[in-house]
Protein backbone atom coordinates (compact mmCIF):
# COMPACT_ATOMS: atom_id res chain seq x y z
CA UNK A 1 0.00 0.00 0.00
CA UNK A 2 1.30 3.43 -0.87
CA UNK A 3 2.12 5.95 1.87
CA UNK A 4 -0.66 8.48 1.23
CA UNK A 5 -3.31 5.78 0.98
CA UNK A 6 -2.00 4.18 4.16
CA UNK A 7 -2.23 7.49 6.02
CA UNK A 8 -5.75 8.11 4.70
CA UNK A 9 -6.86 4.66 5.78
CA UNK A 10 -5.38 5.07 9.26
CA UNK A 11 -6.97 8.50 9.78
CA UNK A 12 -10.36 7.32 8.51
CA UNK A 13 -10.19 4.24 10.74
CA UNK A 14 -9.40 6.39 13.79
CA UNK A 15 -12.42 8.61 13.09
CA UNK A 16 -14.66 5.61 12.52
CA UNK A 17 -13.37 4.06 15.78
CA UNK A 18 -14.47 7.18 17.67
CA UNK A 19 -17.95 6.82 16.15
CA UNK A 20 -17.98 3.16 17.25
CA UNK A 21 -17.02 4.18 20.80
CA UNK A 22 -19.81 6.76 20.79
CA UNK A 23 -22.40 4.05 20.11
CA UNK A 24 -20.95 1.78 22.79
CA UNK A 25 -20.45 4.53 25.36
CA UNK A 26 -23.75 6.42 25.04
CA UNK A 27 -25.95 5.80 28.09
CA UNK A 28 -29.38 4.36 27.33
CA UNK A 29 -31.10 7.40 28.84
CA UNK A 30 -29.42 9.68 26.25
CA UNK A 31 -29.74 7.41 23.21
CA UNK A 32 -33.22 8.64 22.21
CA UNK A 33 -32.94 12.22 23.47
CA UNK A 34 -33.50 15.11 21.08
CA UNK A 35 -30.61 17.49 21.69
CA UNK A 36 -28.95 20.04 19.47
CA UNK A 37 -31.76 19.70 16.96
CA UNK A 38 -31.58 15.94 16.42
CA UNK A 39 -32.16 12.69 18.23
CA UNK A 40 -28.80 11.38 19.46
CA UNK A 41 -28.91 8.08 17.54
CA UNK A 42 -30.19 9.85 14.40
CA UNK A 43 -26.86 11.69 14.12
CA UNK A 44 -25.02 8.39 14.30
CA UNK A 45 -27.14 6.73 11.61
CA UNK A 46 -26.63 9.87 9.50
CA UNK A 47 -22.83 9.63 9.80
CA UNK A 48 -22.89 5.91 9.02
CA UNK A 49 -25.13 6.45 5.99
CA UNK A 50 -22.66 8.96 4.59
CA UNK A 51 -19.82 6.45 4.78
CA UNK A 52 -22.10 3.72 3.41
CA UNK A 53 -23.12 5.86 0.43
CA UNK A 54 -19.74 7.28 -0.53
CA UNK A 55 -17.52 4.29 0.22
CA UNK A 56 -19.58 1.47 -1.25
CA UNK A 57 -18.35 -0.32 -4.32
CA UNK A 58 -19.46 1.29 -7.61
CA UNK A 59 -21.54 -1.72 -8.63
CA UNK A 60 -23.50 -1.78 -5.34
CA UNK A 61 -26.70 0.23 -5.01
CA UNK A 62 -27.12 2.33 -1.89
CA UNK A 63 -30.00 1.15 0.27
CA UNK A 64 -31.10 3.49 3.04
CA UNK A 65 -31.21 1.59 6.33
CA UNK A 66 -34.33 1.36 8.47
CA UNK A 67 -36.33 2.96 5.64
CA UNK A 68 -39.59 1.33 6.71
CA UNK A 69 -39.32 3.09 10.08
CA UNK A 70 -38.98 6.61 8.74
CA UNK A 71 -35.91 7.49 10.77
CA UNK A 72 -34.80 10.14 8.24
CA UNK A 73 -31.02 9.56 8.06
CA UNK A 74 -30.65 12.78 6.08
CA UNK A 75 -31.82 14.68 9.17
CA UNK A 76 -34.63 16.28 7.17
CA UNK A 77 -37.37 15.34 9.68
CA UNK A 78 -37.76 14.12 13.22
CA UNK A 79 -37.68 10.34 13.28
CA UNK A 80 -41.01 8.55 13.49
CA UNK A 81 -39.34 5.23 14.26
CA UNK A 82 -36.52 4.15 16.51
CA UNK A 83 -33.16 2.42 16.10
CA UNK A 84 -31.85 0.53 19.12
CA UNK A 85 -28.20 0.46 20.10
CA UNK A 86 -28.02 -3.19 19.14
CA UNK A 87 -29.42 -2.46 15.67
CA UNK A 88 -27.02 0.47 15.29
CA UNK A 89 -24.08 -1.73 16.21
CA UNK A 90 -25.18 -4.23 13.55
CA UNK A 91 -25.51 -1.49 10.94
CA UNK A 92 -22.14 -0.07 12.01
CA UNK A 93 -20.55 -3.46 11.36
CA UNK A 94 -22.03 -3.53 7.84
CA UNK A 95 -20.71 -0.03 7.12
CA UNK A 96 -17.33 -0.84 8.63
CA UNK A 97 -16.94 -3.73 6.19
CA UNK A 98 -17.92 -1.46 3.30
CA UNK A 99 -15.24 1.01 4.39
CA UNK A 100 -12.60 -1.71 4.72
CA UNK A 101 -13.34 -2.81 1.15
CA UNK A 102 -13.15 0.80 -0.06
CA UNK A 103 -9.42 0.88 0.69
CA UNK A 104 -8.51 -2.67 -0.41
CA UNK A 105 -6.29 -3.19 -3.43
CA UNK A 106 -5.88 0.55 -4.00
CA UNK A 107 -2.84 2.79 -4.33
CA UNK A 108 -1.94 6.48 -4.15
CA UNK A 109 -2.78 6.95 -7.82
CA UNK A 110 -6.33 5.69 -7.17
CA UNK A 111 -6.78 8.51 -4.65
CA UNK A 112 -6.39 11.05 -7.46
CA UNK A 113 -9.02 9.39 -9.64
CA UNK A 114 -12.57 10.71 -9.83
CA UNK A 115 -15.15 9.27 -7.48
CA UNK A 116 -17.51 6.72 -9.00
CA UNK A 117 -20.43 8.67 -7.50
CA UNK A 118 -19.50 12.26 -8.32
CA UNK A 119 -17.25 13.22 -11.21
CA UNK A 120 -16.42 16.57 -9.60
CA UNK A 121 -14.43 15.07 -6.73
CA UNK A 122 -11.63 12.55 -6.30
CA UNK A 123 -11.44 9.47 -4.10
CA UNK A 124 -9.15 11.47 -1.82
CA UNK A 125 -11.90 14.07 -1.47
CA UNK A 126 -14.29 11.30 -0.47
CA UNK A 127 -11.94 10.09 2.26
CA UNK A 128 -11.38 13.59 3.64
CA UNK A 129 -15.10 14.40 3.45
CA UNK A 130 -15.97 11.28 5.41
CA UNK A 131 -13.36 11.94 8.08
CA UNK A 132 -14.68 15.50 8.51
CA UNK A 133 -18.30 14.34 8.49
CA UNK A 134 -17.79 11.61 11.07
CA UNK A 135 -15.75 13.90 13.33
CA UNK A 136 -18.40 16.62 13.11
CA UNK A 137 -21.06 14.24 14.43
CA UNK A 138 -18.75 12.71 17.04
CA UNK A 139 -18.06 16.24 18.30
CA UNK A 140 -21.74 17.16 18.31
CA UNK A 141 -22.67 14.01 20.23
CA UNK A 142 -19.72 14.49 22.60
CA UNK A 143 -21.03 17.97 23.46
CA UNK A 144 -24.44 16.46 24.25
CA UNK A 145 -22.75 14.02 26.62
CA UNK A 146 -20.65 16.79 28.20
CA UNK A 147 -23.70 19.03 28.70
CA UNK A 148 -25.21 16.26 30.82
CA UNK A 149 -22.06 15.74 32.88
CA UNK A 150 -21.21 12.50 31.07
CA UNK A 151 -17.84 11.40 29.76
CA UNK A 152 -17.31 12.16 26.06
CA UNK A 153 -15.56 9.73 23.76
CA UNK A 154 -11.81 10.07 24.11
CA UNK A 155 -9.68 11.22 21.22
CA UNK A 156 -8.03 8.16 19.69
CA UNK A 157 -4.39 8.47 18.59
Amino acid sequence: MDNILKTCRVQFTLSFSMLEKLIEQCPDEIWNVNAGGYVFWQQIVHALCGANYWMRQPNIAFVEPFQERKVYPELDNKPEGYVSKSEMLDYKDIVKNICICYFEDKDDEWLTMLSAFNEKITNLDVVFMQIRHIQYHVGHCNSILRDRGLKPVDWIE
